[in-house]
């Protein structure tokens, strides 16, 4: 069964519409072996604002990404230091905390701006960490709202939103980070983009 005949009837039986988690997007596989180490890369786009490259396009393995470095961690490396901050996989973005970690991490979500807007931290009251509850909908504060993704069901098409958050890591350090897209220049799906500053920094 080609592709193009796939998708038409994935489109048929697809329950919901746009703001669903994006499976369509799990039916084009990107698995492949891209080593540890070389999932993460950093380009420095001055003012204290680094872009930074996850390559999390891989179904079955999560990356682990530590703010306060700019390092990404081994799972062994994750689970000995607890030091990771947030971790990919695909469209899926969790902090260290709640289900997924202990680490404490929070995170603000700050709608409608820009990263340059947000220039001081939010209240203590506005930091969410992930659900305690595995099963719960939205587990991640970047679900939070309408979540850090806008998808098109039509074009199959995942956009960033235009949303801040602010981070607290694991070393009590805050960091604004705004997702900016989700495809590499080949169209591969898996592949975020975001930019981040240390908020003291600014």
């Amino acid at each position: 069964m080609n592709r193009v005949l796939f998708a038409l009837m994935s489109l048929a039986i697809a329950p919901g519409g746009v703001g669903c988690a994006p499976s369509l997007l799990d039916e084009f596989p990107f698995d492949g072996a891209t080593p540890h180490g070389a999932r993460i890369t950093h380009e420095d786009l001055g003012g204290g604002v680094t872009r930074t490259i996850v390559d999390a396009s891989a179904k079955e393995a999560w990356v682990y990404f530590d703010l306060d470095t700019g390092e990404e961690l081994s799972v062994d490396e994750a689970f000995e230091t607890n030091a990771w901050d947030l971790q990919f996989q695909r469209f899926k973005v969790y902090s260290n905390s709640g289900v997924h970690g202990s680490g404490g991490v929070g995170v603000a979500v700050i709608p409608d701006r820009s990263l340059e807007e947000v220039t001081s931290a939010p209240d203590e009251s506005a930091f969410l960490e992930d659900a305690d509850d595995p099963s719960s909908e939205n587990d991640s504060p970047f679900l939070a709202g309408d979540g850090w993704y806008a998808y098109d069901l039509l074009k199959h098409k995942l956009t960033a939103r235009n949303t801040v958050y602010v981070v607290r890591t694991t070393e009590g350090a805050l960091h604004t980070l705004q997702f900016k897209g989700y495809y590499d220049a080949a169209g591969t799906a898996g592949v975020i983009t975001l930019d981040h500053a240390r908020l003291d920094a600014l």
